[in-house]
């Protein structure tokens, strides 16, 4: 609905005439504010990545306290993004709520406004960041289970050759005979 809305918009060249045509409406006058509500609330993801990646991090840290509640108090496992074990994957995590949340809104708001233009394009500017910290954390994760497999391997080799075999430990039938 909001994007038939900003599509609309584009249809009149008069300001005045689309302020009166959005008002005319109750519906679409709140879908609109709802979306500049939810443009507010995300808005730290489209400050400069000095600032966006600290609120980041303090978001994060609520949702570890959160989680450790979860984990401690009704003994449940957290999801992964309140899940303090699971820190080391908050940039693969932002990268799914830019992509999946923030980006839409800021890009139908920048067609709706000019003036959001440079909004949007710190938030793609930030999602490179976080995809860039993405994909460190998965290269070393990468070369970490390069160095284990050969561990595990010798691991399980021994663990197989500890191992009597079948034939060994089961029990010999039996036969008996009644005359």
């Amino acid at each position: 609905m909001f994007q038939k809305i900003v599509d609309m918009s584009k249809t009149y060249e008069d300001r005045g005439e689309w302020t009166k045509y959005m008002m005319l409406e109750t519906t679409r006058k709140e879908i609109v504010m709802a979306m500049m509500m939810t443009a507010c609330d995300l808005s730290a993801i489209a400050k400069p990545w000095e600032i966006q990646s600290k609120v980041a991090l303090s978001v994060a840290a609520e949702f570890w306290e959160q989680g450790d509640l979860e984990r401690t108090v009704l003994e449940q496992q957290p999801i992964p993004m309140m899940d303090r074990n699971k820190a080391a994957d908050l940039p693969k995590l932002q990268c799914g709520f830019i992509d999946f949340v923030c980006t839409f809104v800021y890009k139908e708001f920048s067609r709706f406004h000019v003036e959001i233009t440079p909004m949007l394009e710190r938030l793609l500017n930030n999602r490179k960041q976080w995809n860039a910290l993405k994909e460190e954390h998965e290269a070393k994760m990468a070369v970490l289970d390069v160095a284990k497999k050969p561990n595990e391997e010798k691991a399980s080799a021994a663990a197989s050759a500890n191992q009597p075999s079948k034939t060994e430990n089961q029990p010999q039938a039996k036969t008996c005979v009644i005359n």
